[in-house]
């Protein structure tokens, strides 16, 4: 069994990687967005946000989470990726 410290370290090291997967994803965002304005595509495609939801939501569902709450949290960085 991990003691509070392990369990501490290991959260430390997922931010890390959490931090840098939404750094390079906040990238991605925003060469979309550039590619959206060249040709005059809307800045947020309603299907496209649905497209993901679902996919993070199956991809909860198979590694046993509660898809709801996964969703949320990518409806936030969707939010705050929109808003940039």
């Amino acid at each position: 069994m991990n003691n509070l410290a392990d369990i501490r370290n290991q959260i430390d090291q997922l931010d890390k990687e959490l931090v840098s997967l939404l750094v390079q994803r906040t990238n991605l965002a925003l060469e979309a967005y550039k590619c959206k304005q060249k040709n005059t595509e809307s800045v947020q495609g309603a299907d496209r946000v649905k497209i993901v939801l679902d996919k993070v939501r199956a991809l909860a569902r198979e590694n046993g989470e509660n898809e709801e709450v996964i969703a949320r949290i990518y409806e936030a960085i969707i939010k705050e990726l929109t808003d940039l």
